[in-house]
């Protein structure tokens, strides 16, 4: 059963955590802003809670947790973890809530990232799921400031003559509407988005630090800085500190 010692040490940092059953097995996987606070806030009217929650914490004996090092990149986590682990007490707990996708059509020439409720055998790629909508237009925001990609609707049809949006000049989009990136570098792009989202962290890095320095020896020192700046946004939102325990 959860009790006050399981939880006498759990940090302030976001992150997500792990309830653990006698077994080892996973029971249920959570992130929150504040560790300490989330994880405690079980132990507070358990009289009142849903039947599921007192089953989850009566039959919990042990508790885990990851450090992260923003609420960001524990949402990341949580989701990249539960499709992992399959917790039971996640799906039993979800009733009247709507799960939502990130989904990227890797088949289409200038992929978008999209908003979904359902996934659908379509080829498309699909990431999560997320805990609500808000948190999953969140994820879409982080990965579209590090990476500028469309989110918009419909087909694109590259034309030098198109006016782009707003979104390129707030250098949120690098507008393959109007021309301004080839199919080919708007697809490493997406690789990169996918890999992330894979939880290939060093694999992304290192293929961005090798744009960055060859970018350098050629002298455009504006393209390396734009690398450069992806690379410290990826470290920021997506580097995973060790896991501790109680």
């Amino acid at each position: 059963m959860l009790t006050q010692e399981m939880v006498a040490d759990v940090p302030s940092d976001p992150g997500v955590y792990f309830f653990r059953g006698t077994t080892g097995t996973v029971l249920y996987i959570g992130k929150a802003k504040c560790l300490r606070k989330r994880v405690r806030s079980y132990l507070h009217k358990v009289k009142k809670r849903p039947n599921k929650i007192k089953r989850l914490i009566r039959w919990t004996t042990d508790v885990r947790y990851q450090v992260c090092r923003s609420e960001q990149e524990a949402l990341f986590l949580e989701s990249r973890l539960i499709q992992e682990y399959q917790p039971t007490y996640n799906t039993a707990m979800k009733h009247g809530r709507q799960d939502w996708y990130i989904r990227i059509d890797v088949g289409e020439d200038f992929p978008r990232l999209d908003r979904v409720s359902e996934t659908q055998p379509d080829g498309a790629r699909y990431f999560g799921p997320l805990s609500s909508r808000r948190w999953t237009d969140e994820a879409i925001d982080v990965l579209q400031r590090i990476f500028p990609v469309r989110t918009c609707e419909g087909e694109i049809v590259p034309d030098p003559g198109f006016r782009a949006c707003f979104q390129f000049e707030l250098k949120r989009c690098d507008a393959p509407c109007a021309a301004l990136i080839t199919r080919k570098n708007y697809g490493e792009i997406i690789t990169d988005i996918v890999d992330l989202l894979d939880g290939e962290y060093e694999k992304v890095q290192k293929r961005l630090v090798s744009k960055r320095d060859r970018a350098s020896e050629a002298l455009q020192f504006e393209r390396a800085a734009a690398f450069q700046k992806q690379l410290q946004r990826i470290q920021k939102v997506f580097t995973f500190l060790d896991v501790h325990r109680r």
